[in-house]
């Protein structure tokens, strides 16, 4: 994977894709794109999270969200999923979880929790076996 300026907080490195709590990942958006869409030459953002609501009540979320985290903050990929989950009522998603260095800008990211870090590291030892 190669490094895309676009999300310059998430490092290029692939993470360990686990299933967190809906409630956990949330926390960590940018922004709530049933409230604030984005801008229209980027998308129909109404008519996507409805055909996306579609899509993933009948398949799932095939592509899981991606978490970049630190000690100090959580950065969320898949704010459009995140909004469907909710509106679905989905009690848990597939999250790439990728720890971030602790001098990573923070972008967009929201401080850390230190529960939710224990869970994040939990769910990473977990499926590392």
């Amino acid at each position: 994977m190669s490094f895309n300026p676009r999300f310059r907080h998430l490092s290029g490195h692939p993470g360990v894709v686990v299933r967190l709590d809906t409630e956990l990942v949330v926390r960590y958006r940018a922004v709530d794109r049933e409230f604030v869409w984005a801008p229209a030459h980027v998308v129909d953002t109404p008519a996507h999270l409805d055909r996306l609501a579609e899509s993933i009540a009948a398949d799932g979320i095939r592509v899981p969200l991606r978490m970049g985290f630190n000690t100090s903050y959580g950065y969320l990929d898949g704010n459009h999923r995140i909004a469907v989950a909710l509106r679905l009522g989905l009690p848990d998603v597939p999250v790439e979880l990728v720890e971030e260095p602790a001098d990573a800008p923070r972008g967009h990211g929201h401080p850390m929790d230190g529960a939710d870090l224990d869970v994040i590291r939990a769910a990473i030892e977990q499926a590392r076996g």
